[in-house]
């Protein structure tokens, strides 16, 4: 059983939202239910620490109280881990947010497309429901890219490493079967990931399960695809582990 809590202040984009989320329960037969709808986000704190189910929150951004839907999606991780957050908004360009407050959003639906809600919402509660089924042993780690209004969650164990790119001054995403470029900052990454993963140059952060050799000689670490990534002479150091592969 999952149980559903909606926060949007203007009541009739929550009618909305409900009657989506209702029908898309009634015809795929889940087995969710929607516990609340309401504009206050304290209110959804208050019965959220009380509930022992798995939880899917619908949440606004902009929510006209002193916390936004973002402070309020960041406080819910913090009760419940694992729980499936989705925001509705027209804000897509505070999206960027749920990096700052490490929020892992599913999906960001925008309400000016209402021909795209009922399927949108309907997307979501089956990833969700498939994702509960799985076993919390087998979750993936993840790193969040956001692409336009949307949030891609790649797997960690398949990232190879990131670069800055010289032309457009994103940064590449080089995974073992994609490439993907996004809008931010190696500071920004580095603060993202866990001691799986370092920067190795002041362009470069590498995945160091993927670290076939190191040559010390051309200052290199070369990955498990034969990717070359340059290694700056000051952070070496930190590749020392890997002297024993290096070429």
């Amino acid at each position: 059983m999952l149980n559903i809590y909606i926060c949007e202040d203007e009541l009739n984009q929550r009618e909305a939202l409900v009657k989506s989320v209702d029908k898309a329960i009634k015809e795929e037969e889940l087995r969710f239910t929607v516990v609340c709808d309401t504009d206050n986000p304290y209110k959804i704190l208050e019965l959220v620490r009380k509930d022992d189910n798995e939880c899917i929150f619908f949440l606004d951004i902009d929510l006209g109280q002193e916390m936004n839907g973002i402070e309020l999606s960041s406080e819910l991780r913090k009760i419940k881990p694992r729980c499936f957050i989705i925001f509705v908004t027209t804000h897509s360009e505070m999206s960027y947010l749920t990096f700052n407050y490490r929020v892992e959003a599913m999906d960001f639906i925008i309400k000016d497309n209402y021909r795209d809600m009922d399927s949108r919402v309907k997307n979501c509660l089956l990833n969700c429901d498939c994702l509960s089924n799985q076993n919390p042993e087998d979750d993936e780690k993840t790193f969040s890219v956001k692409l336009g209004d949307k949030i891609k969650m790649v797997p960690v164990d398949n990232i190879l490493y990131f670069e800055v790119s010289e032309a457009s001054r994103k940064i590449l995403l080089h995974g073992e079967n994609c490439e993907i470029e996004f809008a931010g900052n190696m500071k920004d990454v580095e603060s993202k990931l866990d001691e799986q993963f370092y920067r190795c140059h002041r362009s470069f952060i590498i995945n160091k399960e993927k670290i076939s050799s190191v040559d010390y000689n051309k200052n290199q670490v070369i990955l498990s695809n034969g990717s070359e990534c340059p290694m700056s002479i000051r952070l070496k150091s930190g590749l020392r582990y890997f002297e024993k592969k290096s070429v």
